[in-house]
């Protein structure tokens, strides 16, 4: 391929990531201002200034358009932030809930719509991965039922969820809000921690107890 090729060929590529993201920019909006349970592929074609054939032509199913918003999303507007300590969640979750505030729409949306769950389910993946390898160090003795459960308050806890049910069923701040839930995750970690100590001074070590056998059983002497 020669050079004036070669540069057609790569203005061909960056116009159609351009239009890609113009169609998950638009597909965000409108699940941000309709916050319905499915958002139509006429309205997202109509608000980024494409053919709804467009938009197929670029996301071969509505799968791929909501996880392409997801990333879309977590990347511009409520951003990951990493984390190695489950210690450092209420800190984390604080910053989230200016972010929500910021966008509370859409954060809405994620949380109580249909389409917006679909949109979220990538990244929940990711973050439940994440808050389980954090967790970790923390319930290495414990039997696997304690450990789901601990997993599962500390990234429920963190969680958009938890934000809009408090602002919405009890009328709280992001302030209040991000007081609660650190409330609840340092009360949560520190049972943890009382609990995972605990089973490693009863050497239980998430095993079952082991079933005490009588002399005859061992014997078969009657």
């Amino acid at each position: 391929m020669n050079t004036a090729k070669r540069h057609i060929a790569n203005l061909r590529d960056e116009y159609a990531e351009m239009t890609r993201q113009r169609i998950v920019a638009a597909f965000v909006e409108t699940l941000e201002d309709e916050a319905a349970d499915d958002i139509s592929m006429a309205a997202v074609a109509k608000r980024a200034k494409v053919a709804e054939r467009t938009i197929y032509r670029h996301f071969k199913t509505r799968a791929e358009l909501f996880a392409a918003a997801g990333e879309w999303i977590e990347d511009n507007v409520f951003s990951y932030i990493p984390f190695t300590s489950p210690d450092e969640l209420p800190e984390i979750f604080r910053k989230l809930c200016k972010r929500f505030d910021r966008h509370p729409h859409l954060a809405r949306a994620i949380a109580m719509t249909r389409a917006g769950r679909r949109v979220r389910a990538g990244f929940r993946r990711h973050l439940i991965d994440q808050h389980r390898k954090a967790m970790a160090p923390l319930v290495q003795h414990l039997p696997a039922k304690e450990v789901r459960q601990a997993e599962a308050l500390a990234s429920y806890l963190n969680n958009v969820l938890a934000w809009n049910a408090m602002r919405e069923d009890f009328g709280m701040t992001s302030s209040e809000i991000a007081d609660a839930i650190e409330w609840a995750l340092t009360t949560l970690l520190k049972d943890v921690r009382q609990r995972d100590a605990a089973a490693a001074r009863g050497g239980k070590a998430g095993k079952s107890p082991r079933k005490r056998t009588t002399i005859r059983e061992r014997t078969g002497v009657e």
